[in-house]
């Protein structure tokens, strides 16, 4: 082989080998860039922590976090009142290593599995600190908060949980009450049934279950199951048994025609009774809600439509009488 072959050949080789080689470097590259994207990723998708704009004060011990938020509060004064608080440790999770301490203090975190709200503990801190406490002019939303986050299950907080209760109970009737209704009912009760307070529980589940069709606009049928995403399941389920047994025990009661000592009297009921008593209650849903249809019966003027005076005392007992025994059947049928 001639010099200018020889040389031809190692030409052309190197030339083979440095296309080889470019896109093994342009890969290598890649994977390099890659890898750093996925790490910026990572720490990206860690939840940036705020600072509570009130409790975050210049001399507190202690930093405590809730879900997002973290709090700048005094160690000794929560320690005394929690056990749990005070046996949390710092958090160990590495993937949020540069959280672990904040102004030179670590960071507890509470425990996801024990499902405090940021807004439960906010709430409780504000009664600690005496900046909202619980008293008689406490709103429902602020006595569910500080009852949750006080409870065993949570924070555990014995005396301050014992008083949520006692204003829980306050704001709710504990025996039957026509016509009550809250907006907060069924979270009331899921507070009532989880916390175990008896004295309201009954009052809460009749309500919601002859009120169910009030905040569905396009239900038409009144005896189709009522949606309440607010409940469990096994709650709504109860509150719709209940329901039927309501209505069961009404029917007969509402469309029979009451009698009376005197015939003349019975002649006014019998004339009166459909106008009155039966159509009204076809007109607002009053057979689901017997305590209420029963009151307006009572409130009726009989009297005026011709009933003498014996005869309304009797049959206001009697109505009166009616509605203590819905009251006790429930108990029966809630179980």
């Amino acid at each position: 082989m001639s010099s200018s072959s020889i040389a031809g050949f190692w030409s052309a080789l190197r030339r083979v080998l440095f296309a080889r080689a470019v896109p093994a470097m342009s890969a290598l590259t890649l994977t390099v860039a890659t890898t750093d994207a996925d790490s910026q990723d990572t720490r990206s998708s860690a939840p940036a922590l705020r600072r509570h704009a009130r409790y975050w004060l210049d001399d507190g011990s202690l930093i405590v976090r809730a879900q997002d938020d973290i709090y700048k509060v005094h160690r000794t004064f929560l320690h005394r009142h929690s056990k749990v608080l005070a046996s949390l440790s710092p958090s160990v999770d590495a993937s949020v290593e540069h959280e672990k301490t904040v102004d030179g203090l670590v960071v507890v975190h509470i425990p996801d599995e024990l499902e405090v709200r940021s807004e439960d503990f906010e709430a409780l801190l504000e009664h600690l600190y005496h900046d909202a406490p619980l008293d008689g002019n406490a709103t429902f939303p602020r006595i569910a908060s500080v009852l949750r986050a006080s409870s065993k299950d949570q924070l555990d907080f014995p005396a301050i949980h014992s008083l949520a209760r006692d204003h829980l109970e306050r704001i709710f009737p504990s025996g039957p009450a026509p016509s009550f209704y809250s907006e907060h009912a069924e979270e009331a009760l899921t507070l009532a049934v989880k916390h175990d307070i008896p004295s309201i529980r009954k009052a809460l589940y009749y309500s919601i279950a002859t009120h169910s069709h009030d905040h569905d606009p396009d239900q038409d049928d009144a005896s189709a199951a009522p949606h309440r995403p607010s409940l469990s399941p096994e709650l709504a389920a109860r509150c719709d048994a209940l329901l039927e047994q309501l209505v069961a025990h009404f029917t007969p009661i509402l469309f029979t025609v009451a009698t009376a000592g005197h015939m003349a009297c019975t002649d006014v009921f019998a004339e009166q009774w459909m106008p009155l008593v039966i159509q009204p209650a076809l007109d607002d849903n009053g057979l689901c809600r017997p305590l209420e249809t029963l009151e307006r019966i009572i409130a009726i003027d009989w009297a005026a439509e011709g009933l003498c005076g014996e005869c309304v005392q009797g049959k206001r007992e009697e109505w009166r009488g009616e509605q203590r025994d819905v009251w006790e059947r429930i108990d029966g049928w809630l179980l």
